[in-house]
């Protein structure tokens, strides 16, 4: 997600053109679903994410091409645009296994269908030889008639009643639900429809309207405040937002019910447990017991799981959108069985749906939006396939180019959005703390003082470039300042002042080889025993400073003058252990975006799943990410060891919270594939002209620590505010 559409496509054919991306993209998406594909894709709908996905696979020139549900988020002239690219693959020798639960899909497209229950094949007949009852038949073990249950017969008063509501995405809605009847929303997608279910469940906000719950205006428009006042919400993204997939069956669901199975905030377990067996028995969910962990249940039942957290909480109106996706037949009848028992039990029920057959043979009644806004009612007879598809093309044939997702930003708002921003801010802030501080202190700019300054620097930006390449990926290394200091330690008995060049050269190349194979081995640990990066590095922590401390109790062997003079020695007025610091900022910054590396880097801490389903081996790069990590952390501890000239075992500690600082302040996602080298160097820069001001200053360190915080949080929360730009972005039309 943190990559862009066209780098996603290069992390699979890195060999591919813009011009080919665009022509790929054009050959699969309706005009509605083009997109630039320079945008980062967590800023595309989730049907566009899917384009790209489709595309990235088609990118590699597949013989065998295998689509999973490949229709799930599209509309039908998405639909009709898929089918027209898999019947061309098809004509060029491609061989294509469909999988999905829409029947008419796969009768329109396969030569021969093959029909799985309970993990077994159960048929495989050419197409002309199966009829779709046939089919229903074999997967449900019912006939399609059995499928959906009877319409509702009456309808009691009305229950859900909301008047003018607006938000992102649709506007001056207004509907009203009523008890015993279903309700469907359908509509191109992207018209609005499901951003108004999630205003009305309180997940998405809305700046205007009113929402009624039994005829009581609800207080609020949390989530907490729609379920207060008797609003379900079932997710489309049952794993996104919906499931707690390492939590068991029985916790998923009473999390939904805590009032009633606790007393005083203790939790009833007999009680619980007897209320999730009730609802797991009503719903027919397939699992060993209900401990088992979500995660481990085939997705029908997990969508059942998530069903019954709703329905136990006994909801005044149950909000469903795409109530069966991912769902097999089977399930798909026993939670359309649930929802009308719900409905005539005098729930109001409203379901948003992209499949016209659902909604006819689930809905009473069906709303079409379009452009944000309902455009038409369907009622009786008129509520079927055919009439709804005709209703949602005709409705949106006007708006085919608007109706793209694609954001418009100015200048500054790609700017704003980029990972480069944060150094116009650090930027900023760092001039501040240098001419403040010498403002009060002439002194404190001096050539001699700016030359000192420029040698710290140097240490914590090669450890700060190590820690981002930890964070990038996903992990974070607590190890980096004691191992540094491990290296001050280590060089006062291998670095000594009566060493030779040639001894001085070999040391040297062998602290930097124990860097990065301690390095490594941290990678090893992390990815091969599957620790914690956290966990690890902790350990590491505490044992390398224990070690220092073992080696060097007391401050002892001095360390060759030579190391100071060399990373000292001035090149153009800068010393020259800046001057390696740079490039390596600025080899970092080529390798994230110019070389393939750094893409695999990027991409296996934005999802490392997807990228092993690329063929990315994200354990190899974390173990890369490590030991460079390491290397460059024993560069560091060498320029710190020619700075402090004698071995001691409190050296470096802090810089494991300067780096950390470093990094935060750089804008890199703490939760990885994100980031700027160059902003980090920057944000190393900010943490050290606050560190060398402070302690110039004063002599109390407590001012040091105060004011370093103080200027990171502001720092952090400038960046912030400027990134949600993002989120004002006008959408196009």
């Amino acid at each position: 997600a943190d990559l862009s559409v066209y780098e996603n496509l290069q992390l699979a054919a890195p060999d591919i053109t813009e011009a080919d991306t665009q022509a790929l993209i054009a050959r699969i998406a309706s005009q509605q679903l083009q997109m630039n594909i320079h945008l980062r894709v967590e800023e595309l709908s989730l049907a566009q994410r899917h384009v790209v996905e489709i595309a990235r696979t088609l990118a590699t020139k597949p013989a065998v091409l295998i689509l999973d549900e490949p229709t799930e988020p599209f509309q039908q002239n998405d639909i009709l645009q898929l089918f027209h690219l898999i019947r061309e693959l098809r004509e060029q020798g491609v061989a294509i296994v469909y999988v999905s639960h829409r029947l008419h899909e796969i009768t329109e497209l396969a030569d021969r269908i093959s029909i799985m229950r309970d993990g077994e094949l159960v048929a495989s007949r050419p197409a002309g030889e199966i009829t779709t009852s046939e089919v229903v038949t074999l997967i449900a073990g019912r006939p399609l008639g059995q499928i959906f249950p009877a319409k509702s017969t009456g309808t009691g008063t009305v229950v859900l009643d909301v008047q003018n509501l607006s938000g992102l995405g649709f506007h001056d809605v207004s509907l009203q639900a009523r008890a015993g009847e279903i309700i469907g929303l359908a509509g191109v997608e992207g018209e609005g429809q499901r951003e108004f279910l999630r205003a009305v469940g309180g997940i998405d906000r809305h700046d205007g309207g009113n929402v009624k719950i039994a005829g009581a205006s609800v207080s609020g428009r949390s989530p907490a405040a729609l379920r207060q006042a008797g609003v379900g919400f079932v997710s489309d993204d049952r794993h996104g937002e919906g499931l707690f997939l390492n939590l068991s069956v029985r916790e998923n669901i009473g999390i939904g019910i805590l009032e009633a199975i606790s007393k005083g905030g203790w939790l009833d377990w007999a009680r619980e447990g007897r209320l999730v067996k009730t609802v797991s028995e009503g719903l027919r969910v397939r699992t060993p017991t209900i401990e088992t962990a979500v995660a481990d249940l085939s997705g029908g039942n997990q969508q059942k799981v998530l069903f019954g957290r709703e329905v136990s909480a006994h909801p005044k109106v149950l909000l469903v959108d795409e109530p069966t996706k991912g769902v097999d037949i089977g399930a798909r009848a026993e939670i359309y069985q649930q929802l009308r028992k719900l409905a005539d039990d005098g729930t109001a029920v409203v379901v948003a749906a992209s499949d016209g057959v659902e909604l006819e043979g689930l809905c009473d009644r069906v709303f079409i939006f379009a452009r944000g806004s309902i455009v038409r009612e369907l009622t009786g007879d008129a509520v079927n396939d055919t009439t709804i598809t005709e209703a949602n093309l005709t409705a949106t044939a006007s708006r085919a180019v608007s109706a793209k997702q694609d954001l418009v930003r100015t200048g500054w708002q790609k700017f704003a959005a980029s990972d480069h921003f944060p150094s116009l801010i650090l930027v900023v802030l760092s001039a501040i703390i240098l001419f403040g501080a010498n403002a009060v202190n002439e002194f404190f700019l001096s050539g001699f003082n700016i030359t000192q300054m420029l040698g710290l620097l140097a240490i914590l930006c090669f450890i700060a470039l190590g820690q981002f390449l930890t964070i990038l990926v996903g992990g974070i290394d607590l190890s980096v300042g004691p191992l540094a200091g491990f290296v001050v330690v280590l060089a006062s008995f291998l670095l000594p002042t009566s060493a030779s060049s040639g001894a001085l050269l070999g040391g040297a190349a062998l602290l930097l080889a124990i860097c990065a194979a301690f390095g490594y081995m941290q990678g090893v640990l992390i990815t091969k025993l599957r620790l914690p990066a956290v966990v690890v590095t902790l350990a590491t922590f505490i044992g390398l400073q224990g070690l220092s401390l073992l080696l060097r109790p007391r401050p002892k062997g001095t360390i060759s003058n030579t190391l100071s003079d060399v990373f000292g020695y001035p090149v153009l007025g800068i010393p020259f252990g800046m001057i390696l610091a740079i490039a390596a900022v600025v080899a970092f910054e080529w390798l994230l975006y110019r070389h393939a590396g750094g893409r695999q880097l990027r991409a296996v801490g934005s999802n490392a799943l997807a990228a092993h389903r690329l063929g990315v081996d994200g354990g190899r790069v974390t173990r890369i990410a490590f030991t460079v990590a390491g290397l460059l952390t024993g560069v560091a501890g060498l320029i710190l060891a020619g700075q402090i000239g004698i071995g001691s075992g409190t050296t470096g500690v802090d810089f494991s919270l300067m780096s950390i600082t470093a990094v935060v302040l750089g804008g890199v996602s703490v939760a990885g594939g994100r980031g700027s080298a160059v902003c980090v160097a920057l944000g190393a820069l900010m943490a050290q002209a606050t560190t060398s001001a402070s302690s110039f200053l004063s002599p109390d360190a407590s001012w040091y620590y105060a004011v370093l915080g103080t200027v990171t949080l502001i720092g952090a929360s400038l960046f912030s505010i400027a990134r949600w730009s993002r989120w004002s972005a006008r959408f196009s039309g």
